[in-house]
């Protein structure tokens, strides 16, 4: 599927104007993001149409709490009945730059009863404050051809991959004169905020819909030759198929059980939703899987494994033996004792606890006798119980599970024999 293609499928009719679907963290509804001029007064008159044709039914009709709200945003979200292949990825106004590549799409009246009713309209950011984006259009179009866009996605193109900024509602611009060549967007924020303040589920990314979407991205192994540990990975990914189709939670499940707790310290917006952490997790759970020689991780086998071994994600780039204060007292608060931090970051050439490592050396740093004073001693227990944690990195397991060893693979028969092999390696290093 093409890019264009891809907005199209998430465009859709909204009455007279247009608008577009999103996922939501539930499966009992999607959400479709629009104008709130382009609603009928009886939410029952209201007609949902999506780019194929069909009649979307519409459970309910979502505006802000707050009358202010409703006055400065002309905004609204429609929950509409579950749609499983919306796909979409977004991107906050804030990091856009003056110039960026936009895309307009949605259902213009002057060509919704041709062949091609799905019109894309290029152009570029002209600015962005508040959430609000003055999208510039490729050959200064006036208000009646954009007429029947109103709650039309806006894209950022990126590369080849388009990303859902905002909605369309308006031309800038006063006066009839001034209505050429220039739209106002409204950023996702501003339909989270009614989101939120109607107590529904939040948006969700694609990717947070199911580990499946994200399975082409795990065990990525840096070895001399791909070739090597091919096999190894196929198998890999054919236990993982199996993981998800017995029905594995579902990532934004998961994001909704444990928040925070999935982060080294307080974390960064929007980090435990960052794609790099549920890779991760996905390829944590598999891994958890092998080691336990389990067939179904379902919500029972996840919930026993809380207090024997956690993930732990930062999206700091820095060397991450350096946060071990940080992780130390997460996996004090997170787990039993012998338990299992796996850490992810981005950290380039990431390695195991270095040798002659001494946990003891952070632990003197460690406070835990509430109002006792800095220089409060930690009794031997408490100590012990540090000790007895096993920290180590993701990337680290890689390396030294597979890419050290990757002509051992090669030389061992596919299938069974490689996974076995793989899970051998990684009783070495995770309890």
């Amino acid at each position: 599927m093409t890019i264009s293609e891809l907005m199209a499928s998430h465009c859709v009719k909204v009455n007279g104007g247009s608008g577009v679907l999103v996922s939501a963290m539930s499966k009992e509804y999607s959400y479709v993001l629009t104008a709130r001029h382009a609603l009928e007064k009886n939410p029952i008159n209201n007609l949902v149409t999506d780019h194929e044709g069909k009649s979307l039914a519409i459970f309910d009709v979502l505006v802000h709490a707050d009358p202010q709200h409703r006055t400065d945003f002309d905004c609204a979200v429609l929950k509409v009945e579950y749609i499983p292949a919306v796909s979409q990825k977004a991107s906050l106004t804030t990091v856009l730059s003056v110039g960026a590549t936009l895309v307009l799409i949605g259902f213009p009246d002057t060509e919704r009863q041709s062949g091609n009713p799905i019109k894309h309209y290029d152009g570029h950011m002209t600015s962005a404050v508040n959430e609000l984006v003055i999208f510039t259009v490729d050959g200064i179009p006036g208000k009646a051809t954009i007429e029947g866009m109103s709650g039309g996605g806006v894209y950022h193109i990126d590369g080849n991959q388009a990303y859902l900024i905002g909605v369309e509602f308006s031309m800038d611009g006063t006066g009839a004169e001034q209505q050429f060549g220039r739209v106002q967007c409204q950023g996702l924020l501003r339909f989270e905020e009614i989101i939120n303040s109607n107590a529904s589920a939040p948006m969700v990314p694609a990717y947070l819909e199911c580990f499946s979407r994200l399975r082409d991205n795990i065990f990525g192994f840096n070895v001399v030759d791909q070739q090597h540990v091919e096999r190894l990975r196929n198998e890999l990914f054919k236990f993982a198929d199996y993981l998800v189709a017995k029905g594995m939670p579902a990532p934004y499940e998961l994001l909704g059980r444990y928040k925070q707790d999935l982060l080294v310290g307080p974390g960064q917006p929007d980090e435990a939703k960052d794609v790099k952490l549920w890779v991760a997790y996905f390829e944590f759970l598999v891994i958890c899987a092998l080691l336990d020689g389990v067939a179904i991780i379902d919500d029972s086998y996840v919930k026993d494994l809380e207090r024997k071994r956690r993930i732990l994600y930062t999206s700091d780039g820095s060397n991450w033996v350096g946060r071990l204060e940080l992780i130390l007292k997460a996996a004090r608060s997170l787990l039993d004792k012998n338990g299992t931090v796996i850490v992810a970051s981005p950290e380039l050439g990431a390695d195991l606890l270095p040798d002659g490592f001494h946990v003891d050396r952070v632990v003197r740093n460690i406070a835990v006798i509430p109002n006792a004073g800095p220089l409060a001693p930690i009794d031997q227990a408490e100590r012990e119980l540090y000790k007895s944690f096993v920290l180590t990195h993701l990337e680290g397991i890689r390396k030294n599970c597979v890419v050290k060893e990757e002509l051992e693979y090669s030389g061992t028969e596919a299938g069974i024999a490689q996974l076995h092999l793989f899970k051998a390696k990684l009783n070495e290093f995770i309890k």
